[in-house]
């Protein structure tokens, strides 16, 4: 049957001429056993492989075997088959470079290039991490010590901004996060003096074991490099007396041997960059292949590849990736050998591929058990059934295919109950609403979190109650919230030095003070530095004339002013925080609190709807002496908003004022979110209010710290609310 079926195509109108009754016994003798999968994608395709596999163990000494040019399919079935305890033997291993010992050194000289290589970028903190994360490093420590040092080292400096790179540097930056007794945030809080002890021993010993790898700018001979590496994954591997733990790996004896090859080539030297030798090492390393020697392998069952299979026999065969380039191989014509070139100096042409595979193919299928599988979509995008498959379909009648089919369908059916499993399926979720005990609400909240507590309460639940503290990146760019944070430290500074009249150097005074503040971005990200600079100096050419604008009425400017309002809660007392950007009090007796915004102030809708009560809360606390050394005003204080971007506009400000349809003034805002303040509190300590997940999604502005944690993709897309 697969004579007729794979004959030449020039010749398939024999396919007319054969006898109905002879077909029709060909096809049946030859479908026979055959059992077709068309799965979704690969994952599918290798569980449903992964099945078939399995099914044959059940039958005493029968044998089972996987054959496949696609590589990932057969990584993906020896992973489906291990939650049976079923370890395949992969007849052709894996490279080098995936293994245990060939990523170790991948990342050895990655992390060398960011470090003592020439800046090329500033990934070191995460190629740092993922080398300390490998389970063979050791750097003379035991496993524990150094899980804990790097955890230490994470957290203490490596989360938060980019470090220039440099071991110097590194330690530089871990020295002041030991001795920093500033407002540091509750992670680092909680490191103790062993941590930091730790984490001193393991960059030290990160330092002794790169000191020999050379680095600079300017050629290198990539193979004499080898040597420098060598000894840097021998410091790396290293571990205490009696440690033999690292050393088991059969991938490192492969690795020793690649690094002796380098080291008796006698050919010329090869010359390249030192950011060169990473991928260097990662192709040569691709050439080798490390036997799977990880436990014994299930003796009845075997991956193979096409030659593999050639010498070997099973009672049932899966044949998987039957798509149009995994099998056969996509042709690829080459640029510089095309094919009247390759015939003349006696090479084979590219059909010849596929004329092998389709003798493999056929040889693999005198099985008298075979399943074939292929996948309807590989990475996303629809696949095509290989030429094999559409000719033996095209030769079959339907009704034969059809039966085909029908087998592969019982396959793909146990593992879609397999995937299902035999639970209940669980619940829809629903939107969070925790109560915790009362008494564990917050007896002291900011302004801010105020906020947050109105628009989000979730999160309010997940930071005070449960101690969840949100971990910066790894290695965090400066945003646009921390140019915000300069741009408040520049006028907040400005204003401390000056909180009353103006000097008549003003200006340049105020670029003093920049220039300072800038100095960090400047040395660390000059090209943010030539991004902010400018929007600053735009910023400041209209911020003077504004500011001695304001001065000639002779208020006194009190910058960043904190303040500590204590308000009773019948036996206890909730304690509201602030610290104003801005607070001018004036000769007769009024104020007015200035909030500067780099980003889109709220507007007024927010504002009195209550979403945005930080400026009516603050004209509250001044209003009851809460501020430090600035009388409480007469009169409720002007709020002004100050849009201070750099931007198109530089500066812009709008005074707080009700709308035209607004019955209630500024006074009476202010009074009434001080009051709702009250409730809100009164009925969180007293456990009527629950801690809702974005109970008004319309007014939440960005993504929060805890959404992962409150499962807001999954409860909202379920239809419970918004998101």
């Amino acid at each position: 049957m697969l004579s007729q079926a794979l004959r030449p195509a020039a010749t398939t109108d024999a396919w007319a001429r054969l006898d109905p009754a002879e077909r029709d016994r060909l096809v049946t003798l030859g479908l026979d056993g055959l059992s077709v999968v068309e799965a979704g994608d690969e994952r599918e395709e290798a569980l449903i492989a992964a099945i078939a596999l399995r099914e044959t163990l059940e039958t005493p000494g029968r044998v089972a075997a996987l054959v496949t040019p696609d590589r990932a399919l057969a990584m993906r079935v020896a992973a489906e088959l291990a939650r049976w305890d079923i370890r395949a033997e992969d007849a052709a291993g894996q490279p080098l470079s995936g293994s245990l010992g060939g990523r170790l050194a991948r990342l050895a000289a990655e992390f060398a290039v960011e470090t003592v290589g020439p800046r090329i970028g500033n990934r070191q903190a995460q190629r740092l991490l993922a080398l300390l994360a490998h389970p063979l490093v050791r750097l003379g420590m035991a496993r524990p010590e150094l899980v804990r040092g790097a955890a230490a080292l994470e957290i203490g400096v490596l989360r938060g901004p980019a470090l220039a790179p440099g071991f110097e540097t590194l330690r530089g930056a871990l020295a002041a996060a030991k001795t920093d007794t500033g407002r540091r945030p509750r992670p680092k809080r909680r490191l103790k003096d062993i941590d930091w002890e730790l984490a001193e021993k393991l960059v030290a010993a990160l330092e002794d074991a790169f000191k020999g790898f050379p680095g600079g700018a300017g050629a290198l001979d990539l193979v004499a490099a080898g040597e420098a590496h060598r000894a840097v994954c021998e410091a790396l591997l290293k571990g205490p007396e009696g440690d033999e733990e690292a050393a088991a790996d059969p991938s490192l004896a492969c690795l020793d041997s690649l690094f002796d090859e380098l080291a008796f080539v006698d050919a010329g030297p090869m010359g390249g960059e030192f950011s060169d030798y990473p991928a260097f090492f990662a192709a040569l390393a691709d050439l080798r292949c490390v036997p799977d020697a990880h436990g014994a392998p299930h003796p009845r069952v075997r991956i193979l590849g096409l030659a593999e299979a050639r010498l070997l026999s099973c009672d049932r065969i899966v044949l998987g990736g039957l798509d149009e380039g995994v099998w056969p191989a996509r042709m690829v014509t080459d640029s510089f050998l095309n094919r009247p070139m390759r015939e003349r100096i006696g090479l084979d042409p590219p059909e010849r591929q596929i004329g092998q595979g389709a003798h493999d193919f056929v040889g693999l299928l005198g099985h008298r058990d075979a399943v074939i599988t292929r996948a309807q979509k590989r990475e996303g995008a629809p696949t095509v059934q290989s030429r094999f498959l559409q000719r033996m379909r095209a030769f079959a009648d339907q009704t034969h295919w059809e039966a085909v089919l029908t087998r592969g369908r019982r396959l793909a059916g146990l593992a879609a109950r397999l995937d299902a499993g035999t639970e209940p399926p669980p619940p829809r979720l629903t939107q969070p609403r925790p109560r915790p005990d009362p008494a564990l609400f917050p007896r002291a909240l900011s302004v801010t979190e105020v906020e947050t507590l109105v628009r989000d309460p979730y999160a309010i639940f997940a930071r005070h109650v449960l101690g969840l503290d949100p971990l910066e990146p790894v290695a965090a760019p400066p945003g646009v919230g921390d140019r915000g944070t300069l741009i408040h430290a520049v006028l907040g500074r400005f204003a401390e030095a000056f909180p009353q009249g103006m000097p008549a150097d003003a200006d340049t005074r105020l670029a003093a003070i920049a220039e300072e503040v800038f100095a960090p971005v400047k040395a660390a990200n000059p090209e943010l530095y030539a991004e902010w600079w400018p929007r600053l100096q735009r910023l400041s050419e209209k911020f003077l004339p504004w500011e001695a604008e304001r001065r000639a009425a002779g208020l006194r400017v009190h910058a960043e002013a904190n303040g500590r309002w204590s308000i009773p809660m019948g036996d206890e007392v909730f304690v509201l925080k602030a610290r104003a950007d801005r607070i001018e009090t004036r000769r007769d007796g009024g104020a007015c609190l200035i909030d500067f915004k780099t980003g889109t102030p709220p507007s007024n809708r927010e504002v009195f709807a209550g979403f945005s009560p930080q400026l009516t809360l603050e004209a509250a606390m001044l209003m009851a002496g809460a501020f430090k050394d600035i009388p409480a005003p007469g009169t409720v204080p002007d709020l002004l908003y100050v849009h201070a971007s750099g931007g198109r506009t530089p500066l812009r400000e709008r005074l707080l004022k009700p709308e035209k349809d607004e019955e209630r003034d500024i006074a009476a805002l202010v009074e009434e979110h001080a009051a709702r303040l009250r409730g809100l509190v009164a009925r969180f300590m007293t456990g009527k209010a629950a801690y809702v997940s974005r109970p008004y999604p319309k007014y939440v502005r960005y993504a929060g710290d805890y959404d992962h944690l409150a499962r807001v993709l999954e409860w909202s897309l379920a239809g419970e609310g918004e998101a």
